[in-house]
């Protein structure tokens, strides 16, 4: 077709807004040159842009929209601006070449499964570093990332909501830091490589299946600050699992079932 075999794209310095699906399937593009005049790209608008390889964000650009890059899966260098606030749903699944990027602190919202989920498309990234601009890591943010190995959780986080990192099944330790107060539902299960987590003191509720599934955690510390444990919050766990925790908390909390 047409727009699959576009190669190379300088977009006019005139060009204010790049609509959806403008160079939806090119997937013979390599190289796109997008101008600070660009304010908007909307949802879909480089899907399926196989062999684009590295784009660089205009200045100014405030929002990453839905699907924006999927399965833009030979990208391997994304610049974001400053500018952005927002990398929404899944706008990066499916890049499985993007192992590492860059998100500026600017950023204080990252939508579900926005670099990947394995129920709708692989994901690549291995590292990552939240932004201090946020708050909150938000639900599912990052939720299928089946080869995320490293986490860095900045101070200033208050709250890990459910399912923030459900199915990262290559994730082997987290350090959760000083002033978060809640882990939501579901926010690390199914994390099967996880074999150390640290809890701070500011914690002070853990949610239902919170760490369930997470068969290589041996052991736990739960803090004397936390006053709620949730159902099944380390259900599927290894055997030999052993959670320390105050007497306040052990008696909110049950062995772990065999349910799913």
């Amino acid at each position: 077709s047409a727009a699959s075999d576009v190669y190379k794209r300088q977009i006019p310095d005139s060009v204010t807004t790049i609509e959806s699906y403008a160079f939806y399937g090119c997937s013979s593009l390599t190289s796109v040159t997008i101008p600070d005049s660009v304010t908007e790209i909307h949802q879909f608008a480089f899907y399926g842009c196989s062999s684009l390889t590295s784009v660089k964000l205009p200045d100014g650009l405030k929002t990453i929209e839905y699907f924006v890059f999927g399965d833009c899966t030979s990208l391997k260098d994304v610049t974001i601006p400053d500018s952005v606030t927002e990398i929404g749903e899944i706008a990066f699944a499916g890049c499985t070449s993007l192992t590492h990027i860059d998100i500026p602190d600017s950023v204080t919202e990252i939508g579900s499964g926005a670099f990947g989920d394995t129920r709708i498309a692989d994901s690549g990234l291995a590292e990552v570093t939240i932004p201090s601009g946020m708050k909150t890591v938000t639900s599912h943010a990052f939720a299928g990332c089946s080869n995320l190995q490293s986490v860095t959780i900045p101070d200033g986080v208050t709250a890990i909501e459910d399912a923030a990192f459900y199915d990262c099944s290559s994730l082997t330790s987290v350090t959760i830091p000083d002033g978060v107060t809640s882990i939501g539902g579901w926010a690390f299960r199914n994390c099967s490589g996880l074999k150390e987590i640290t809890i701070p003191d500011s914690v002070t509720s853990i949610g239902d299946k919170a760490f369930s599934g997470c068969t290589s955690l041996n052991s736990i510390t739960i803090p004397d600050s936390v006053t709620n444990i949730g159902e099944d919050a380390f259900a599927g766990c290894s055997d030999n699992l052993i959670v320390v925790c105050p007497e306040n908390s052990c008696l909110l909390y049950t062995s772990p079932s065999p349910r799913d």
